[in-house]
C-alpha cells in the first residue's frame, strides 16, 4: 500500500540572469494529471522562492517516479524561453526527510535544471552539498538538460 507524503521545494534561480513568467508543476503520475502547479511573476538571479507544497507517495502501489517541470523566460544571457521535459523524473523516497525543504533549481552555465534532497539525519542525498550553484559540477541529486531559448 502507498503512503502519501508531502515535502516542502524551494526553488532557486541560479540561471545568471533574471528570469519572468516560472511555471512549476511536481507530479507523481506520469499522466500530470495530480500535480502541484505554481507561477512565479519574476525572480532575481541568486534569489529564491518557496516554499512550494510537494505532493509523492512511497511504498507498494506508487509509481516510484516523482516529475520535476519548470519553464520560465530570460532576458539575460542567455535569453529566450525555457523548459525541461515533461518526463524528468528524480524519485523522492522514504529516505527523505519531510521536515526539510528540497531544492529545485536552474543553473544557465550548462543549462540544466537539478534538484537537491535532504536525507534523514542532517545531510544531503548523493553529495549534494545544500548549496545550489549555477555549475554545480556533481553537487546535486539529479539533473535534466533545458530546452530552448525559443
Amino acid at each position: 500500500m502507498s503512503t502519501d507524503r508531502t515535502i516542502n521545494v524551494r526553488f532557486f534561480n541560479m540561471w545568471g540572469a533574471d528570469i519572468q513568467n516560472v511555471m512549476l508543476k511536481f507530479s507523481a503520475s506520469k499522466s500530470g494529471v495530480e500535480s502541484d502547479t505554481y507561477k512565479i511573476d519574476s525572480l532575481k538571479n541568486g534569489e529564491s522562492v518557496g516554499p512550494f507544497l510537494r505532493h509523492y507517495q512511497t511504498g507498494i502501489g506508487s509509481e516510484n517516479f516523482d516529475y520535476w517541470y519548470v519553464e520560465f523566460f530570460s532576458e539575460g544571457s542567455p535569453s529566450g524561453k525555457f523548459w525541461c521535459k515533461n518526463n524528468f523524473s528524480c524519485v523522492l523516497d522514504s529516505d527523505v526527510d519531510n521536515g526539510r525543504e528540497a531544492h529545485f533549481w536552474i543553473g544557465g552555465t550548462k543549462k540544466e535544471a537539478y534538484t537537491g534532497f535532504p536525507e534523514t539525519g542532517g545531510g544531503w542525498e548523493d553529495g549534494y552539498n545544500g548549496t545550489p550553484s549555477e555549475d554545480p559540477g556533481s553537487n546535486y541529486t539529479c539533473y535534466v538538460s533545458l530546452d530552448g531559448p525559443a
